[in-house]
């Protein structure tokens, strides 16, 4: 493995058009722009099917078709040229959607609307063929009728908005879905034949915490890490997969004690070999590295990465756990480090241009 692709999608306020291919080589850690896969408005996350055939994207908008929602953008893709053909689009009943992820079996997607403070779920028909395509809404959750957004940071709380959605790493028994409105992380209960979510519990986070996305740990799949968007805090939770329900094992900073100024958390991820943790910081542009203690799961600081840019909204780590490749959307690149596997520690190989890059991810 030394030539993988990846695929880079953002907003497409100014000269971006949509979501593009590129090649990366995973001995020298470099990006080589191969084209431009498929037109697309604001794809500001996508995802793949297990199958290796398709690819979803979320397009966050206000409105379509005259509607007041977003939509998902599902498309096939050639394996020899790597270009992306559009199957067909569905609404999500919601506006602005920013995150999606399939069910491990592929039959299910379901996506998080952040305007709307609505997830959505969609059955995948045909899944693995060329005539797969996406079908119409068949659950739905709403939390503005179901949760009390806390208004603890006014401008971003004052209504629900779900920011992302997670399987459980076991099973797909659980759907996990982050309310940064609402200060809360939801656990749904997810049939699988159906494809119908229903509320199970909530896991309260302090107010203002926002929270973002998250991550399961590789070598403990009962422990899970969630950034605040707001708060800028880290928290590790503890998931009782027989009560599904979460508890809060630890809570660290991810910025320095004597940074002053504006900041927003942003990615979260975590190296495959499952001992360091990496956050996205966007303000003090920045990734945030912390190391997994091997039995507790409990982090301590490593240090912080400046980013070679301005605001990392995203990041991803290569197949290999060799590189970490990070987007930074307001300067307009990604930027390539090396990860010290001893340390976790990064240093910066490349840099190409990319206007407002907001999803990295590797086809493998």
């Amino acid at each position: 493995m030394s030539q993988v692709p990846v695929y880079v999608s953002g907003y497409t306020n100014e000269k971006s058009t949509g979501i593009y291919l590129y090649t990366f080589d995973t001995t020298i850690g470099t990006l080589s722009l191969e084209t431009l896969a498929a037109e697309s408005a604001n794809p500001s996350w996508f995802c793949f099917h297990k199958s290796g055939q398709h690819l979803y994207a979320t397009n966050e908008v206000a409105s379509f078709n005259n509607a007041n929602t977003g939509y998902i953008s599902a498309y096939n893709r050639d394996p020899q040229t790597g270009k992306l053909t559009l199957a067909n689009q569905q609404v999500t009943n919601g506006q602005h959607p920013c995150h999606a992820v399939c069910d491990s079996i592929g039959n299910f997607l379901v996506a998080a609307n952040y305007t709307g403070g609505s997830v959505s779920v969609f059955p995948i028909n045909a899944p693995g063929s060329p005539e797969s395509n996406l079908g119409n809404v068949i659950s739905f959750s709403d939390h503005n009728q179901h949760y009390n957004h806390t208004m603890s940071v006014p401008t971003r709380q004052e209504k629900a908005h779900c920011h992302s959605v997670d399987f459980d790493p076991i099973a797909d028994r659980y759907v996990f879905v982050n309310d940064l409105g609402c200060d809360l992380l939801v656990t749904y209960l997810f049939d699988k034949q159906s494809g119908s979510i229903s509320p199970h519990s909530t896991f309260s986070f302090p107010p203002g915490t926002g929270p973002r996305h998250l991550k399961f740990a590789p070598n403990h799949n009962n422990f899970c890490y969630v950034v605040g968007e707001l708060s800028n805090d880290v928290f590790m939770l503890e998931f009782d997969f027989e009560g599904g329900k979460f508890n809060e094992i630890q809570r660290v900073h991810a910025l320095p004690q004597d940074f002053e100024g504006d900041n927003l958390g942003a990615e979260i991820d975590i190296s495959p070999n499952g001992k360091f943790l990496y956050v996205s910081m966007r303000g003090y542009d920045a990734i945030t590295i912390f190391e997994i203690n091997e039995w507790t799961g409990k982090l301590s600081l490593v240090g912080y990465q400046p980013t070679g840019g301005k605001h990392p909204r995203h990041f991803t780590i290569d197949p290999t756990g060799q590189f970490l490749l990070v987007g930074n959307t307001d300067s307009n690149n990604i930027v390539v480090f090396k990860i010290d596997q001893a340390t976790g520690l990064l240093e910066q190989v490349s840099s190409v241009e990319h206007i407002e890059p907001t999803c990295i991810r590797f086809w493998t």
